[in-house]
């Protein structure tokens, strides 16, 4: 239940970074968790495949990685793909 939420607002950040920087296409995606969660990389392809299928695509990489931080935390390390 908690991943889904922290999953909606990754889905919101995403689209907000892909508004303010003209971006088209996301090809790479890095983001980090806390060590408790329970997100992989192929779940949350799923999730934003679903929820920013303006953007993603199915080559979209997502990279997950995990770090001491809260719960309920994750950092948008990198997002890479076209501009307008």
């Amino acid at each position: 239940m908690h991943d889904s939420f922290l999953m909606q607002n990754i889905s919101c950040e995403i689209k907000k970074i892909c508004d303010e920087n003209n971006l088209t296409r996301v090809d790479i995606i890095e983001i980090s968790f806390g060590h408790q969660s329970h997100i992989t990389e192929k779940h949350l392809l799923e999730h934003l495949l679903d929820l920013n299928k303006d953007v993603l695509h199915e080559n979209t990489q997502v990279k997950v990685s995990y770090e001491d931080m809260d719960e309920l935390t994750a950092v948008i390390k990198k997002i890479q793909g076209e501009k307008v």
